[in-house]
């Protein structure tokens, strides 16, 4: 067994001392299998107890989510949690409670929701009343219904969150030109031509996400964020969790990231009848910009999806989400000839079928290395 570092000895002591502080000192701690981010997670059993201890050490790397910055990697912050929880907590979401935090060493108690993410409901085949995949993903729209009500009644007035304009998805994007092209287009004449082509792209593409206007969103509402909460009356709530980025942006974009997820195929299918219930809530809303609204802003959040995809190959090592590459290209083209024939102009001219699948990341460094020093 390999011997902690003094930093690592050092984060042991600051958990054990906010435990402490606490009165959770004594209880079992087993640790959470961690994300795509420098969060950790801890499940903490004390008797008939448990709670979650979230880890976030100031002093670690968070790429910027929201496109502020020019320079994305930013100090990591607990701040965003302890805010957005009150605020979908007035917008009427089931969210985790808050039962301490230490924001200057990065640590938050929070509620256990347990294990039962809609994700592994669906894989379960339907272990409860209404877990059919219709009846989770009904829920998972109704929840943006509710969040939706909220915001067209005031409630994003000083929410005290960032406010997305397309500047913002622009700077989101950067990384898919710099993280991700160069791992697929080895030669650099052809990827300057591409990115050219694909910043003239977003001139055209980026107001039309707003044709639909704005709302809170969740940020990364998909089923592995969303879990069935025993409700004390024998029933199951909806459980929202992982929400610290929120922000205000265009309306269709949780929408987007649930039916579109690229880990989990859902068809075409169940996608619109999804769509027909939320827009059924809203019968305002004008369907021919709700649709190009949607399409763009699935064009955005996969290439962004994309961006992240090479950034953690590149910088952290993990390649595990390779496997979803070809499945982003599929969702950023569906669509697309319909409402958004440029961006499908773009893709076939510049990312050939071949292109769209996992890269060759030994191959792409070897060609760069050469590149650089050419």
């Amino acid at each position: 067994m390999s011997r902690a570092t003094p930093d690592q000895e050092r984060r042991n002591f600051e958990r054990q001392d906010f435990l402490v502080s606490c009165g959770w000192q004594n209880a079992q701690v087993s640790p959470l299998v961690d994300d795509a981010s420098a969060r950790k997670y801890f499940r903490l059993e004390r008797r008939h107890d448990t709670a979650l201890l979230m880890d976030f050490p100031p002093y670690e790397i968070h790429v910027d989510p929201h496109g502020i910055y020019d320079d994305p990697e930013r100090p990591a912050s607990v701040a965003p949690v302890l805010h957005t929880t009150a605020l979908f907590e007035r917008a009427g979401w089931r969210v985790p409670e808050i039962h301490a935090s230490d924001e200057k060493r990065g640590l938050v108690l929070i509620e256990d929701f347990g294990d039962i993410t809609f994700t592994r409901a669906l894989q379960a085949g339907g272990i409860m009343d209404g877990t059919g995949q219709d009846g989770l993903y009904l829920r998972a729209v109704e929840q943006l219904i509710t969040l939706h009500r909220f915001c067209d009644g005031g409630g994003m007035a000083d929410c005290g969150l960032v406010q997305y304009g397309p500047d913002n998805f622009r700077k989101m994007l950067a990384s898919f030109k710099n993280d991700y092209l160069p791992l697929i287009i080895g030669d650099e004449g052809k990827r300057i031509a591409a990115i050219t082509a694909f910043d003239r792209l977003l001139d055209d593409v980026l107001p039309m996400c707003w044709q639909a206007g704005e709302v809170i969103i969740h940020r990364d509402y998909h089923v592995d964020n969303l879990m069935l909460v025993e409700n004390g009356d024998g029933g199951d709530d909806c459980g929202i969790i992982d929400f610290q980025d929120a922000a205000i942006a265009t309306r269709p974009y949780d929408l987007v990231s649930l039916l579109r997820d690229v880990r989990h195929d859902i068809g075409p299918d169940l996608e619109a009848r999804m769509k027909k219930f939320y827009l059924a809530a809203f019968p305002d809303i004008d369907r021919s910009g709700f649709e190009m609204s949607y399409v763009a802003t699935s064009m955005v959040r996969n290439f962004r999806i994309l961006g992240r995809f090479g950034w953690l190959a590149v910088k952290a090592g993990k390649t595990r989400y390779f496997d979803y590459i070809p499945r982003c290209w599929e969702l950023i083209l569906r669509g697309a000839a319909d409402h958004l024939p440029a961006l499908e102009e773009w893709v076939q001219t510049h990312i050939p079928d071949p292109a769209r699948k996992a890269p060759d990341l030994a191959k792409t460094t070897t060609d760069l290395t050469r590149e650089a020093h050419s």
